[in-house]
């Protein structure tokens, strides 16, 4: 998996050469959320190499998306999501993290689920253990 995520990291410099601005946390908290949803899309621990450039235009794409969320010091926007009034309280929630969590394949693989499905292998369900 190493070599996987060492390639894409290349093909991002090459895709996007002013992506090095990015925090480096920040492009592998992506690349690890993609890869881990791509994973699960494909049911499969193994990703093909064909797959690397088009993984580093996605994660590129949400890249962005998480740069266009993040303030001009580096800090990530957060927004309000609850305030107490006597306790004092305030309660922030984190928009990029949020999205990760929340976006759909569709939405998170940006389009590209089309190319994805030809690796996707199907889930077989044994009906001997389904009691």
């Amino acid at each position: 998996m190493t070599e996987i995520i060492t390639n894409i990291k290349e093909y991002l410099l090459i895709i996007n050469p002013s992506i090095s601005e990015v925090g480096t946390e920040l492009i592998d908290f992506v690349i690890d959320e993609v890869l881990d949803r791509i994973q699960l899309y494909l049911n499969t621990n193994n990703i093909p190499p064909k797959l690397e450039r088009i993984l580093a235009n996605i994660i590129n794409t949400n890249l962005i998306k998480a740069q266009n969320n993040t303030r001009n010091d580096g800090n990530v926007e957060q927004t309000i999501v609850s305030i107490s009034d006597n306790g004092q309280s305030i309660s922030y929630s984190n928009e990029i993290k949020n999205y990760f969590v929340c976006a759909s394949d569709n939405e998170l693989f940006s389009g590209f689920t089309a190319l994805l499905n030809r690796y996707r292998r199907v889930k077989v369900v044994n009906t001997e253990h389904n009691d």
